[in-house]
């Protein structure tokens, strides 16, 4: 059978190509095309690199987060002067142990816009996921030459981020270059900035915000994007990244579905010509998965060329399989452990997972 694997990253425990070669173990014997994937999260730039080997990684220092320096890649393409920068590489929740959104800022993100900028990049795509940060992208701006003040005109600096002292936005020293960046961000969320599908009510208590905290930060989060004079606050995905997608929009950024992008990159219509599967998958399929995530995008996409999907993922509460193509979904445990134990195992438990099932493809359709 030919068999094409785009497995999205079990956060965590695999990226999406350790998953891929997780599941081709199982799969000796077929034809099976591997495809690097990411929603703009985790895997971005991996994904962006493997489809596009005249490129390469530049792995510079980045002061992020909390102020600490760390090393950072980014995608560069000397030919076309474009950069790819992913946010988790210098603002992802794997980099830090104890998540704090009242703190952490995306200016580290920021920084390697600049180095990209100064380096000669004429396009710049962002891919927006996997963000430790709720800082509306303040840490972003600054690193571009952008300054915040407070009521008495003191300019705030971007460790910790300080957003609900920001009362106004000094363009004066944003960098004059950027002005000639077409600026792209990618992402699977369309979520706006504010309100109860905003920034901090659907992913600040995925960084750590308290939920009692999450309509006061709201509202700062508000004051703040009113000492902006573009609006943007209601763009789809002004939410994405903690609101790094607002502050780009500030910029003049458009926005780009990452699934979709990502399938454009690995010209992932053609690899499907012929297939017998799809098989996908991620850290937790669920009803947010519905939503733009990976493996629901790529399933539907392969429904639209009459090929089946299975999806194999470490979590699911779904009850009912999707139209979209769905065949199956398997869990990748079989026996009972500890959740840090699945997570160090996962390699192995998604070879077996798929090597389970297929086991029993190939005997119900022997003749």
């Amino acid at each position: 059978m030919r068999i094409v694997v785009a497995m999205d990253s079990f956060k965590g425990s695999l990226t999406s190509q350790e998953a891929n070669r997780a599941v081709r173990r199982a799969l000796a014997g077929h034809d099976v095309v591997e495809i690097p994937v990411s929603d703009g999260g985790e895997g971005f730039l991996d994904a962006w690199l493997a489809t596009h080997p005249e490129a390469n990684a530049v792995e510079q220092e980045v002061t992020a987060l909390d102020g600490q320096v760390r090393q950072a890649r980014y995608g560069w393409h000397e030919a076309t002067r474009e950069a790819v920068v992913e946010v988790a590489e210098a603002s992802g929740l794997t980099l830090v142990d104890q998540l704090d959104p009242w703190r952490y800022s995306s200016y580290g993100t920021g920084m390697q816009l600049r180095q990209a900028i100064e380096r000669g990049a004429r396009r710049i795509t962002i891919g927006l996921g996997g963000s430790a940060t709720v800082d509306g992208g303040k840490g972003v701006l600054e690193a571009l030459g952008v300054r915040f003040l407070d009521e008495s005109g003191r300019v705030l600096g971007p460790f910790p981020h300080g957003l609900e002292r920001v009362k106004r936005v000094d363009w004066s020293g944003l960098m004059p270059e950027t002005k000639h960046v077409t600026w792209r961000i990618a992402s699977d969320v369309t979520n706006p900035l504010l309100g109860h599908v905003g920034a901090a009510a659907v992913f600040g208590p995925q960084k750590g915000l308290a939920p009692s905290d999450v309509a006061r930060y709201d509202d700062l989060m508000s004051a703040y994007a009113a000492c902006f004079d573009r609006a943007g606050t209601t763009v789809a995905g002004a939410g994405a990244a903690g609101g790094i997608g607002f502050a780009m929009y500030q910029l003049g950024a458009t926005y780009v579905n990452g699934i979709e992008e990502v399938m454009r990159w690995s010209s992932f219509d053609e690899q499907l010509h012929g297939a017998d599967w799809l098989i996908t998958g991620e850290g937790r399929f669920d009803e947010q998965s519905l939503h733009g995530k990976a493996p629901y995008g790529l399933a539907r996409f392969a429904h639209e060329h009459g090929v089946p999907t299975l999806v194999f993922t470490g979590q699911t509460d779904m009850t009912a399989l999707p139209e979209v193509g769905i065949e199956a979904i398997f869990p990748l445990i079989s026996r009972v452990m500890t959740l840090e134990t699945a997570m160090m195992e996962a390699a192995p438990l998604l070879t077996n997972a798929v090597s389970r099932a297929f086991r029993l493809i190939e005997k119900t359709s022997k003749p």
